[in-house]
């Protein structure tokens, strides 16, 4: 199958597809933020990425999109978002240093995360019943290690691993008899991600793989933030187009 061609009606079903999850989901409030790891190995490289994440634990969905640009000889820049509808969506922004050699490529980047989060429980009269909201700060690091254009370019594969500091404020409200129950505990988080690109010297077909595991004192072993109802889900699978452009290449 040639991954370039994709009509226009497949991509806006799939785009529906998202969105209608999106508005499924259960009480999520965080899920691996899976970030293309670009693997920029000199200067003028800009990489934009467009996808599409599933979280299936929860049933979390949503649109993505990264870029990031090669400033120097081994200062790159990063800017990430992703938007799940009513839920909410994440950004985070990044500044970082790579290294090449030959096809490996060592990147290192520390950066700051916001994300929001909503959803609402109704009962069959269309009544909202419970409502949940907040939102998390998350200031973080991350290194990616791999192999950019493998197989004449075709092919690029690798690993990251961010740990970054969470600062929620999140309150789960049940409608009906009042209560209130809120966490702003710090959590420690930890995520590993796998990635694949695929396709030309350009454009390629990419899938992404994250895992997060959170820690501190608000955190439990079912993946609930402290007493609330709210949860995080561990496991986000992306699925896009990743298009690198060399600006003012010498090679």
């Amino acid at each position: 199958m040639n991954i370039y061609k994709f009509s226009t009606a497949k991509c806006l079903s799939l785009v529906a597809m998202v969105l209608m999850l999106a508005s499924l989901t259960s009480c999520v409030m965080y899920r691996p933020q899976v970030v293309q790891a670009p693997l920029i190995h000199e200067k003028g490289q800009l990489q934009m990425n467009a996808s599409i994440g599933l979280s299936p634990m929860g049933g979390d969905a949503y649109l993505g999109g990264t870029v990031t640009y090669g400033v120097t000889d081994w200062l790159a820049v990063q800017a990430h978002g992703n938007w799940g509808g009513a839920k909410g969506g994440y950004t985070q922004a990044a500044v970082g240093g790579y290294k090449s050699w030959g096809k490996a490529v060592l990147e290192g980047y520390l950066g700051y995360g916001f994300g929001l989060g909503h959803w609402e429980q109704k009962d069959s009269a269309d009544v909202v019943t419970r409502l949940t909201e907040g939102h998390y700060h998350l200031p973080f690091a991350q290194c990616n290690f791999g192999w950019a254009g493998l197989a004449n370019d075709h092919i690029d594969i690798g690993v990251a691993f961010k740990v970054g500091g969470m600062f929620p404020n999140i309150t789960d409200t049940k409608i009906k008899s009042g209560d209130i129950l809120t966490c702003t505990s710090p959590a420690l988080v930890l995520e590993p991600q796998f990635f694949f690109r695929a396709g030309g010297p350009h454009l390629k077909w990419t899938l992404d793989i994250g895992y997060s595991h959170l820690l501190g004192g608000s955190m439990n072993d079912s993946y609930f933030f402290g007493n609330t109802g709210v949860s995080y889900t561990p496991i986000t699978i992306i699925t896009g187009i990743t298009y690198d452009l060399y600006i003012f290449r010498n090679k």
